[in-house]
This record gives C-alpha cells, structure tokens and sequence, in this order.
C-alpha cells in the first residue's frame, strides 16, 4: 500500500511539472495600445458624418510549447462621437469589437470570428460575425437609424 501512495505520488508530482513546463513555455503575450480616429461615415445629404472616436486595443497573443503563435484575441474598444463637422454637433458613440483569431505555423490567419456592439441611441448592431462563411448573427439596423441620427446633427 505504501509503494501505491508512493507511486500515485509521484505521478501527481510529474503531472503537476509537466503541465507547469508547459504553461511556462506558452505564455501569452500582451500588447495595448490607444488611437485617435477622425473619418468620414455617413452621408446626411447637407453633410458627411464623421466617427471621431479613441480607439483602445488589447492584442494577445497565445502560442504553443514551441513559442509559435497558435491564436489570438483583439478588443478593440471605441468611445466617442459621431460629429457633424460643420455646427459641431454630436451624438455619443461607443462599442467594442472581439476578435478571435486561430493562425498557422508563418502567423496567417486561418480563420476569424468577431463579436460586436454598439452603444448609441439611434445606430444600433450587436452580434456576432463568422469571417469564414460571411455569417451573421444578431441585431444590426445601423442603416435604420441614419436618418434619424443626421436629423440630430443637423441635417
């Protein structure tokens, strides 16, 4: 019996290094970084709306044993407004966009799904998007809400 406790553990210990090596050797790497964005977005017929947002990225990526990046996964969150650019006026906009990206052994992208959404009071989309198949499930009347967003700036 003593031989048995022995043996299981020292298996457990062996176990414990082996999975401890392993998580050693893959760790994910972390990369940020923030951006200022000004570009024009929808038309309102008298003007062009502009996004105007600071957009915040979080990249990490995870690899194998070997250190090869297997995987990755971007938020990308958004905060700021949609302008009309001639009175100034505005309308809040914010939202976050994940990617879940798998890679091959050079870094390609082998395939990408995105979940998404939007907090704005007239320009609304939440789901979620498979870049493989060009499926889309969820909720988008973005292009439902342009008019009454270009009424609120202005139009």
């Amino acid at each position: 019996m003593r031989v048995r406790h022995i043996g299981t553990g020292l298996a457990a210990i062996a176990l414990a290094l082996g999975v401890s090596g392993t998580a050693l050797a893959a760790q994910p790497q972390v990369y940020t970084w923030t951006n200022p964005v000004d570009v024009e977005y929808f038309d309102c017929g008298s003007f062009v709306a502009h996004g105007v947002w600071d957009v915040s990225h979080r990249l990490t990526f995870f690899s194998d044993g070997s250190g090869t990046a297997v995987r990755d996964i971007e938020v990308v969150e958004f905060v700021g407004a949609f302008v009309n650019p001639d009175t100034g006026a505005s309308i809040a906009d914010s939202g976050r966009i994940t990617f879940f990206d798998t890679l091959d052994a050079n870094g390609d992208y082998l395939t990408t799904m995105s979940n998404a959404i939007r907090n704005n009071p007239y320009l609304h989309t939440a789901g979620r998007t498979d870049f493989q198949t060009g499926a889309y499930y969820g909720m988008d009347d973005f292009d439902g809400g342009i008019a009454a967003a270009c009424a609120a700036l202005g139009a």
